[in-house]
C-alpha cells in the first residue's frame, strides 16, 4: 500500500496541473484586453501596440510577411472594448468580382472591393470568449494570410 502512495500523489499533482492549465484556457474573457491580445499576436509574428485616430488601442503586426492591423471597437473611454477586427489592405484595389470570388470561396475572412482592397475578420466578445478560442482566431487569420497572398498574386 505504501508503494502506491507516491504514485497516487504524483497523479493528483499532474491532474491539478492539467486542470489549472485548462482553467486558464477556459477562462471567459468579456472584453478584449489589449495587452493579452498583443501577447497572443506576438506568438504568431511581430506585433506592437499603438493607438488609432480615435485614441483606441490598435495592434500592428506581420504574419507570414503580411502586414495587418487589429482595431478595437465599442470602446468606452479607449478601454473596455467589445470587439476587434483583423484587417489587411493593399494599394491595388479589388474589383467587386474579385471580392465576390474571394467571399464565395472563403468563410472567415471577407474581402471588400475598392481602394486598398481590404480583407477583414471580426471577433466579437459578446457573451465572452475563451483564451483558447481567441488563439484559434489568430490561427484562422494566420492560415488565411497565405491564401490572401496567393489570391492577390493570381494563384
Amino acid at each position: 500500500m505504501r508503494a502506491n502512495f507516491p504514485a497516487s500523489l504524483t497523479g493528483l499533482v499532474l491532474v491539478a496541473a492539467v486542470s489549472a492549465a485548462r482553467a486558464e484556457d477556459d477562462e471567459i474573457l468579456q472584453k478584449p484586453e489589449p495587452a493579452a491580445i498583443l501577447d497572443i499576436a506576438k506568438g504568431f509574428g511581430s506585433a506592437r501596440m499603438g493607438r488609432d485616430d480615435n485614441g483606441d488601442p490598435m495592434i500592428s503586426g506581420r504574419i507570414e510577411g503580411v502586414r495587418y492591423v487589429i482595431y478595437f471597437y465599442g470602446c468606452e473611454d479607449h478601454e473596455n472594448c467589445k470587439s476587434l477586427q483583423f484587417s489587411t489592405g493593399y494599394t491595388d484595389p479589388l474589383t467587386a468580382e474579385q471580392a465576390n470570388a474571394w467571399n464565395a470561396k472563403y468563410r472567415w475572412v471577407k474581402a471588400y472591393s475598392g481602394d486598398g482592397s481590404n480583407f477583414k475578420m471580426d471577433v466579437s466578445f459578446a457573451g465572452g470568449i475563451t483564451k483558447a478560442n481567441l488563439q484559434e482566431q489568430f490561427s484562422n487569420w494566420d492560415a488565411m494570410t497565405g491564401n490572401i497572398k496567393n489570391f492577390l498574386s493570381g494563384g
